[in-house]
């Protein structure tokens, strides 16, 4: 039963780095100010946080939550951010309450 979770895990990272890797570069980047100005501006956040800020600057994009789900766990991999281990459901109605990490900036 561990390896399927472990077997998953690797699945969906690989499943990240390829949706990010096969990105404009300038949407990798936008994400990655977004995720900073989120840890700066609110006490605990969402990847919805980000993708309201990302989508006023670009508006949607088939692989945008392949690559916030990607750049937000890179972030917390390099320290910039952590989740709490709490999830709450996500605002967006296409999204039917699917159930998001909460994250907060690192110390």
């Amino acid at each position: 039963m561990d390896s399927q979770l472990t077997l998953g895990e690797e699945l969906r990272d690989r499943g990240m780095a390829l949706a990010t890797i096969n990105s404009p570069a300038e949407l990798v980047e936008l994400v990655d100010v977004a995720i900073g100005v989120c840890r700066h501006r609110y006490p605990l956040f969402t990847s919805d946080h980000v993708r309201q800020l990302v989508e006023l600057e670009v508006g949607d994009h088939p692989r945008l939550s392949a690559i916030i789900g990607g750049r937000m766990n890179s972030a917390g991999r390099r320290g910039e951010i952590t989740s709490t281990g709490m999830t709450t459901k996500s605002s967006r109605p296409e999204a039917h309450a699917r159930r998001l990490l909460v994250w907060r900036a690192c110390p």
